[in-house]
């Protein structure tokens, strides 16, 4: 499901928002992790990986959690927002 999203966010990347902002990840883990629960990455599933960012398709109002090397591997040109 994750790779699909991705080929329907790549051809139209003025849809998206990615969110990197490390302290307001940190919050957001903070607030998870009070509720007995984790952030965990949409597209590996590893629990060891540190999230780096959380993309967003405000559009369908549908968002993945993604750690650093799962983020690296959005093939994408030019800037993206954070």
């Amino acid at each position: 499901m994750f790779a699909q999203a991705m080929s329907a966010v790549n051809r139209n990347l003025d849809e998206i928002e990615l969110m990197t902002d490390r302290a307001a990840l940190a919050n957001l883990s903070d607030a998870f992790r009070a509720k007995g629960s984790i952030m965990v990455c949409h597209s590996c599933d590893d629990v060891s990986e540190i999230i780096a960012g959380i993309l967003v398709v405000p559009a369908s109002e549908e968002a993945w959690v993604l750690c650093g090397p799962c983020l690296r591997k959005i093939p994408v040109q030019g800037r993206l927002a954070s």
